[in-house]
């Protein structure tokens, strides 16, 4: 698989912008604009990872310039089952604005088999896994998808039920309801429609979805939820078995992975790399493909200093044979 290929190089979108905004006392709104115009904003707990361009506004500029003083208290360090993979839900990653692009933004040049997920996933049932605070999940849902958005119990209650919440059309057009896979709870956001689930990968799915959600889906999505070793495995189980429930469907796995292999090219012990999301996925006998790519500049905190580092994200489909 020659995942940067020239021909699945995937260059920015000139109209799709992102920025952070951030007033006294408040959080920090990761803010992108919808196709026709319109804004979605999502409250963080952290300067987003990779996901904004050189010219867009970061919150670290905010911060240097007000120089606030931050809490580095995290408020739920002791909720059962919160662990550092969970604590970084918090943060938009850089997968989550390459996803975006890939799957709601067309292009040209943009390979036939992204085309034409583009042109299914808006009237698709889609799940997020690991979504986080939301943003890959409600963007879809606003142009015009239906999508349960999962993620451990910390996340639902305290990032993705309320950007849901931020988002949400007041009055559905011509008096629609809400899918009734998505359960009681769902929000009017644009075109579609969005819903939670508390969703353990280590737990078997029947236990936390209803029936009717494991066997509905069409498409699965995730970005950047499997940066740690040990994420790796339950995730793909949890995808083994959306596979195995919604067969009828012949679903497929839309991932977004940023490379973190070493500078000296040995595999880490810790972080995962792009060889071994390949190796695991060829292991269950799956096919994998790349649909795109771009390079990307990450802001990182080190030793007190704000650094950049060069890497690339890829956007992967996985897909039972």
């Amino acid at each position: 698989m020659d995942c940067m290929s020239p021909l699945l190089h995937l260059p920015p979108h000139p109209t799709f912008q992102c920025r952070e905004s951030k007033s006294n006392g408040s959080p920090i709104l990761f803010i992108c604009n919808l196709p026709p115009g319109t804004n979605l904003e999502f409250a963080t707990r952290s300067p987003s990872c990779g996901a904004l361009h050189e010219n867009e506004q970061s919150a670290y500029q905010l911060e240097n310039d007000d120089n606030e003083e931050e809490c580095c208290v995290d408020p739920n360090f002791f909720d059962a089952g919160y662990t550092m993979a969970g604590a970084t839900g918090f943060t938009v990653w850089t997968g989550t604005r390459l996803l975006i692009e890939a799957l709601c933004w067309s292009e040209g040049h943009q390979c036939d088999r992204l085309k034409e997920i583009q042109c299914c996933i808006l009237n698709a049932k889609v799940i997020e896994l690991g979504a986080g605070v939301g943003v890959v999940g409600t963007y879809l849902a606003a142009c015009g998808g239906n999508v349960l958005l999962t993620d451990l119990p910390t996340l639902v209650d305290n990032a993705i039920d309320d950007n849901l919440q931020r988002n949400a059309t007041i009055q559905p057009e011509n008096g629609q309801s809400a899918p009734a896979w998505l359960g009681r709870s769902a929000f009017r956001i644009g075109k579609g429609w969005a819903s939670s689930a508390s969703l353990d990968w280590t737990l078997p799915i029947q236990d936390q979805l209803s029936s009717e959600q494991c066997k509905s889906v069409d498409i699965i999505i995730a970005s950047d939820v499997v940066f740690l070793v040990s994420m790796l495995q339950s995730l793909l189980d949890t995808v083994a078995s959306l596979f195995e429930e919604s067969a009828a469907n012949n679903p497929s796995f839309i991932l977004s992975f940023q490379r973190r292999d070493s500078q000296d090219g040995e595999e880490s012990t810790s972080f995962t790399t792009v060889n071994r999301v390949i190796c695991e996925v060829k292991k269950r006998g799956w096919n994998m493909d790349c649909l795109a790519w771009r390079p990307v500049t990450v802001l990182k905190e080190r030793d007190s200093e704000v650094v950049k580092e060069e890497s690339q994200v890829f956007i992967f489909e996985i897909r039972p044979c």
